[in-house]
């Protein structure tokens, strides 16, 4: 939930004045526009039965997020926030005045008793996922307000609990669905995967924005034996680019997993909602791979590219024909046999 793409402008209006003239369930899609502008496109991609399972348990895990966040919040009262908002979105409707590190976050909190009713009415196979997820969830969240993501270990373990549980709950609910019938949904590891491939990326690819704010997200693994600091690793383009292509890397690790894992998706609707952002993601890191720029601002696809995947991919065999073009291009600049190791995975 930490981060996500970030390929569509913002629209002007405020929440709060949009919450005093729609019904709840209106406010919640226009809500997941204002804090995920991407996720809220794909969503499209869903069948009815799960666009509303799944919004709402995406705008429940972002308020747990938004307190997350907030630095302002004295760290015993987070604490506290945090792990009883599980029990919390089940027992009453509940707001949060000013908590929230943009307006768009703080909006959402003040109207969350809209996003709770909505979620209220969700069939109990749903909602049984989305407490069991926010509850795990708010426990990593606490665990990481005091530890530091030190090695490639512990960055798996961060991002299982900010993203790879948000792969397994929708597994979850695409069963729950019966939309989806797949044993391989139930198999936690290759649904955590597709959430760390996810993850990784946007880490990466926000590496001069979470600098600037004084955050840090890449494993100290990667790059503490380049440079004393973050700093004097971006100053310093050869190491830069040594741990940039280090964690890149290990992101791409990640693939063949999230390749089997489309594999198995049998409805069209849900295999696009996955596979579209698997596809941004993978553009993603080729432009990423030895980029310097990477170290001093945020690189992104172009919009062309992303336009290709909502029109063009409709399968899985289209799909995999994508990751392996991409791969095949970076292999022929890396020199670990990382990317000949992982094609070898895909193609056989």
């Amino acid at each position: 939930m930490k981060k996500e793409f970030k390929q569509f402008k913002p629209s002007e209006y405020r929440l709060k004045d949009l919450s005093q003239s729609t019904d709840d369930l209106s406010y919640c899609y226009e809500a997941l526009k204002k804090v995920s502008r991407s996720f809220a496109v794909v969503i499209q991609q869903l069948p009815e039965e799960l666009k509303n399972p799944v919004c709402l348990f995406y705008l429940i895990l972002r308020g747990l997020d938004t307190i997350e966040d907030d630095m302002n919040i004295d760290n015993a009262v987070k604490k506290e926030m945090l792990l009883s908002f599980a029990d919390r979105i089940n027992e009453e409707e509940f707001n949060l005045e000013n908590v929230g590190d943009t307006q768009d976050y703080r909006d959402l909190m003040l109207h969350f008793d809209k996003v709770i009713r909505e979620y209220q009415k969700l069939g109990p196979q749903y909602k049984d996922v989305i407490t069991e997820i926010t509850r795990e969830m708010a426990i990593g969240m606490n665990k990481y307000a005091h530890e530091t993501v030190e090695s490639y270990e512990d960055w798996d373990d961060y991002c299982y609990y900010v993203a790879g549980l948000v792969g397994i709950g929708l597994s979850r609910l695409f069963l729950a669905s019966e939309l989806e019938t797949s044993v391989k949904l139930s198999d936690k590891n290759l649904s955590n995967e597709m959430g760390l491939f996810l993850q990784k990326t946007n880490i990466i690819r926000d590496f001069a924005e979470d600098l600037e704010q004084g955050r840090i997200f890449w494993p100290e693994e990667s790059w503490k034996n380049k440079a004393r600091t973050l700093e004097e690793l971006q100053a310093d383009e050869k190491s830069g680019l040594a741990a940039l292509n280090e964690v890149v890397l290990n992101a791409f690790e990640h693939v063949p997993a999230c390749l089997e894992f489309l594999e198995c998706l049998t409805n069209q609707q849900v295999f696009r909602f996955c596979a579209i952002p698997q596809l941004m993601a993978v553009a993603t890191l080729k432009e990423l791979y030895n980029n310097p720029l990477v170290l001093h601002q945020n690189v992104k696809i172009r919009k062309g590219k992303t336009a290709k995947y909502f029109i063009a991919i409709q399968d899985y065999n289209s799909t995999k024909k994508e990751f392996i073009s991409v791969l095949e291009s970076l292999e022929k600049i890396d020199r670990t046999g990382k990317i000949k190791s992982i094609l070898a995975k895909i193609k056989k």
